[in-house]
């Protein structure tokens, strides 16, 4: 192990001693805002990151966690898909003997698979031969869209990623445009596909895709930098006729719901999105008896936008889907639809110059699907080429998540 110089001792403890105050510090205070608790975790977080990385040996160690963290990737993966997570009872633990038994595996395949989730506190293992859960493998009960979430960085990220030289290869080192012969094909065997016909192809994937963007509620909040509560503010002077706020793009209509609990009436506004999504969440509906119930409007984002002079059109973690010329042809066609009163709200990453660990991840995986994450600038420039303006970008300091409000140029004097 490599000895410390007495300047990196020296930063050492004034780290131990920042993350020491920070810890303290979120300890004993008060009730915080969702924004705030996160905040405060995450600056304890990087500060411990940073201890970590100053005692990193170097190469031999990152190679090992990378080694560590793709092995414990495929056991998730493979336990989930197989049912082990489900059959170790919730409370107590089971026989890797018993285990095997009613999963119908080997034993020597289970029990090692077992290890390596053991190993990174997936699972638990008990004595010599018994296993239990913990927090992180009970995320796969029950259909936890958080489970969901970490399914689909498997099949979307690491399938796609362990392809992409030979993508390259096939189609020159270029950025990824789509909507077809994108990484996230290429590697299904599809190439000529849309990512969407090929997610779609399995139903059970499909709903664990629409799931996982509950979950992505949660990493990315639909409430807090925004304030909605204007739109319902504005049903005293609207006419009542008009659509209050479209969702585009908007899967099971989770972040809709969220905006009209601020006051907002459902009646007054559509979800959008393709037909097979649309199809799923209508037949959710009549299963739940939901009341009130979303108006629904299947649409192709890239052709059409039937609604016009909405008061707000609000499309989320849509356009990170896209190349440049795709995205700004959507934003194109909504300017079509606006009102000069009309917002458009985009609900996306912002990324910093360079960009996070975290942001700049999301930001590869949605290479790996044509899309991509942008910088201030990048926004900036595709939603003037799409003929609108950006009033004000809504974020918080420490997280990419953020809203960006737009209006038609004309408008940006008097908004």
């Amino acid at each position: 192990m490599r000895q410390l110089t007495n300047q990196h001792r020296a930063e050492l403890r004034q780290l131990a001693t920042t993350l020491l105050t920070k810890t303290t510090q979120y300890t004993l205070r008060g009730e915080l805002s969702p924004l705030e608790d996160d905040e405060a975790k995450s600056q304890i977080v990087d500060t411990a990151q940073s201890i970590a990385d100053m005692l990193d040996d170097g190469s031999r160690e990152r190679a090992l966690d990378d080694c560590a963290k793709i092995g414990e990737m495929a056991a998730k993966q493979l336990f989930n898909s197989w049912g082990v997570f489900q059959q170790i009872p919730v409370q107590g633990s089971i026989l890797y003997t018993d285990l095997a038994r009613r999963v119908g595996c080997d034993l020597q395949l289970l029990v090692r698979l077992a290890w390596m989730l053991n190993s990174t506190g997936i699972l638990k293992q008990i004595g010599d031969d018994s296993v239990a859960h913990t927090k992180n493998s009970k995320i796969f009960l029950n259909d936890n869209p958080d489970g969901d979430l970490t399914q689909i960085m498997f099949t979307h990220g690491l399938v796609s990623y362990a392809q992409l030289g030979e993508y390259f290869d096939s189609y020159g080192l270029r950025e990824p445009q789509g909507p077809t012969h994108v990484p996230f094909t290429f590697a299904y065997g599809q190439p000529a596909k849309t990512i969407w016909d090929v997610s779609h192809q399995n139903p059970t994937r499909k709903r664990t895709f629409m799931r996982s963007m509950t979950a992505m509620g949660s990493v990315a909040p639909v409430c807090g930098l925004y304030d909605f509560s204007w739109i319902a503010g504005a049903l005293k002077c609207e006419d009542t006729e008009r659509v209050l706020l479209v969702d585009i793009g908007g899967g099971n209509g989770h972040a809709l719901r969220s905006i009209c609990a601020s006051g907002v009436p459902l009646n007054r506004c559509v979800l959008q999105d393709l037909n097979a999504v649309i199809s799923e969440v209508a037949k959710a509906q009549d299963m739940a008896c939901l009341n009130p119930r979303l108006n629904l409007m299947a649409i192709d984002m890239h052709k059409e936008q039937p609604v016009t002079g909405a008061l707000v059109y609000y499309i989320r973690y849509c356009l990170h889907d896209y190349g440049d010329d795709a995205a700004v042809n959507i934003i194109k066609i909504i300017a079509g639809a606006m009102s000069p009163d009309s917002k458009l709200l985009i609900a996306e990453q912002v990324m910093s110059n360079p960009p996070s660990a975290h942001a700049a991840a999301l930001d590869l995986l949605m290479l790996n699907v044509g899309g991509k994450d942008r910088t201030r600038d990048a926004w900036t420039k595709v939603v003037f080429e799409a003929g609108l303006e950006i009033v004000k970008i809504w974020s918080s300091v420490r997280d990419p998540h953020a809203v960006i409000e737009c209006v038609k140029t004309s408008e940006i004097g008097v908004a």
